[in-house]
């Protein structure tokens, strides 16, 4: 299970494309989240962006998923045929719908290819090609669905926006690979994660490898030499802070194997 991230931004970040990450197997895609400045993260690291299964959108602010009106025209452009899932939570189509009508009127009408829509709820089960997607709700101002994408004997755990919840840790239980927003060191900010807070959750879910990302701009500026302090601390997981580009590739648990490219 390969994971590229797209993106690892917060909202605002001025050189961080917003958070996306593109999972990718020998038979399945799926990119999580898709905000404003996600797209031409996509286009120039997916190896065959046309190929993209489903998109699953984890709650309903803009830099998660205002980005789907430029992806989807471009693949229009491109000459897309094959039909494309999106998922969220209810109410997704209508959103979706009216977000790409506000941008490209009449253009969706026009596509080359499908939309179909799924709508997912806390401690649902969804199976989409050879993955199984799980979920449960984050501490955010705005719902948001953390995700689990399990494939064959590899896990992963994202949070979407927001801190955790005990039905986070759940469903990150035995995660391979946290990618978890950790939005400022350690003060508490109402609805966010924080770096402290992340390891700490990563630690008891028993994950080998935790992805800090949605950090705060200025914490990226300003604070990196305490950020890298504070993650040098960690024996375990392995803690990284990537860069919008970088992936990492879960292997196999058998032997304990995880390649990891950042």
């Amino acid at each position: 299970m390969r994971t590229t991230f797209i993106g690892v931004g917060e909202a605002f970040d001025d050189n961080q494309l917003n958070t996306s990450l593109l999972i990718e197997t020998a038979e399945s895609s799926l990119l999580l989240d898709c905000g404003f400045t996600a797209p031409m993260g996509f286009w120039k690291a997916a190896a065959h962006p046309l190929d993209l299964q489903a998109i699953y959108i984890s709650h309903f602010h803009g830099d998660h998923f205002f980005g789907l009106p430029a992806l989807l025209m471009r693949m229009k452009q491109e000459g897309r045929t094959a039909p494309l899932t999106i998922l969220g939570q209810p109410g997704v189509e209508a959103v979706v719908r009216q977000t790409i009508e506000l941008a490209y009127p009449g253009s969706l009408a026009k596509a080359s290819f499908d939309l179909s829509f799924m709508e997912c709820s806390a401690g649902q089960n969804i199976v989409l090609g050879h993955m199984c997607l799980g979920f449960a709700l984050s501490d955010h101002p705005r719902p948001c669905l953390a995700i689990r994408v399990d494939c064959g004997d590899r896990a992963l755990f994202y949070s979407g926006d927001g801190g955790a919840t005990a039905d986070t840790a759940a469903l990150a239980a035995g995660a391979d690979l946290i990618i978890h927003e950790s939005f400022t060191m350690d003060a508490d900010t109402p609805g966010h994660g924080t770096v402290d807070a992340s390891i700490d959750f990563a630690r008891r879910a028993g994950a080998r490898q935790l992805a800090l990302v949605h950090i705060e701009r200025d914490v990226r500026k300003y604070q990196n030499d305490q950020l890298q302090q504070r993650i040098s601390l960690s024996q375990e997981p392995h803690v990284i802070v990537p860069e919008s580009g970088d992936s990492i590739t879960i292997t196999s648990r058998e032997g304990d194997n995880f390649t990891s490219q950042v």
